[in-house]
């Protein structure tokens, strides 16, 4: 046993001097599937950061009239090809969706660390911006986990003011100095060495509750489940406690990032940027007489509940 506490040091020294971001990223280079395998459209978009760095991302382009762009940011293991089913439902319902590997996952180069992933995160904001393809609707910003945590940081600044027009977050920590002891705690054998991993984690400045209010006057969407077994309940109950308004709060069941998969999770996110005004007005329909005997909506139902959601 003390054998195992020795080589845990090393280990935990190791990665101390070479930088403890790194214990945040678990890429994965291989994907699992393109879109094309769960029937959407997609382009392979390659952005090109300023000093030559190569990130891949794919482009879904909505199904119909568009009503908006969603800019998605995964969270910290595997790459965009494992986390599509996140937001493959949302082309049907008028969104155009871009994915983003951050530097190491999948295509793109690079290996993951902070700060520098924030450049990535930048970049993508920075070409959805300026991208014709979006034609000038409404731009939201959809991140999960460490992909929340840390596109609250770039929303936050003051350079990005009003550059997206709402901003949906589930799973997100409010620290990372807190989110390693959580995580430790819950292993006896790292219990004991949290003094020394803990202090070595991103500096304050750089956390998640403490950038959040930046993100105002922006609408922005909190999720977070009661029984997520990776992000405690209450770290998403302290990020939002810290932002500014206007926001709301949706508590969530089930695992870690999976309640998107749930088509009443989807129509509430959907209804959210509905009233926020972050989906584009439908084309006005052509000039034509109605028809000589209107048929009655034989499903309509007068007094029917309208907000049967499953959380």
């Amino acid at each position: 046993m003390a054998m195992v506490y020795r080589l845990a040091l090393a280990a935990l020294l190791v990665t101390g001097l070479a930088g403890c971001s790194s214990l945040f990223f678990y890429p994965m280079k291989p994907w699992v599937q393109n879109p094309e395998n769960q029937g959407l459209s997609y382009e392979d978009v390659v952005l090109i950061h300023p000093k030559g760095l190569r990130l891949d991302g794919w482009w879904l382009p909505a199904q119909g009239p568009v009503k908006g762009t969603v800019y998605f940011l995964h969270g910290n293991a595997q790459n965009i090809s494992t986390h599509l089913g996140n937001v493959q439902w949302l082309p049907a319902r008028g969104y155009n969706v871009f994915l983003l590997d951050y530097r190491g996952y999948g295509l793109s180069e690079g290996k993951p660390k902070l700060p520098e992933v924030f450049d990535d995160i930048q970049l993508g904001l920075d070409w959805l911006r300026h991208a014709d393809r979006t034609q000038g609707k409404p731009l939201i910003v959809f991140a999960q986990s460490l992909g929340a945590a840390m596109a609250t940081r770039v929303l936050g600044e003051d350079a990005n003011d009003g550059a997206a027009d709402c901003v949906v977050l589930e799973a997100s920590f409010a620290s990372y100095k807190d989110i390693t002891s959580d995580v430790m705690k819950r292993s006896w054998l790292l219990w004991p060495l949290r003094w020394l991993v803990v202090p070595a984690m991103p500096s304050r400045e750089l956390d998640p509750v403490n950038q959040v209010a930046g993100i105002a006057p922006t609408p922005l969407l909190v999720m977070h489940s009661e029984d997520d077994p990776v992000v405690p309940f209450r770290q998403g109950q302290e990020l939002f406690a810290a932002a500014g308004q206007p926001k709301v709060f949706q508590r969530l069941r089930g695992g870690h990032i999976q309640a998107t998969r749930d088509p009443a999770v989807q129509q509430r996110i959907i209804d959210f940027l509905d009233r926020h005004n972050c989906a584009a007005a439908p084309p006005a329909p052509s000039s034509s007489p109605p028809p000589a005997n209107p048929v009655p909506d034989a499903t309509a139902e007068p007094g029917a509940a309208t907000d049967a959601y499953r959380f």
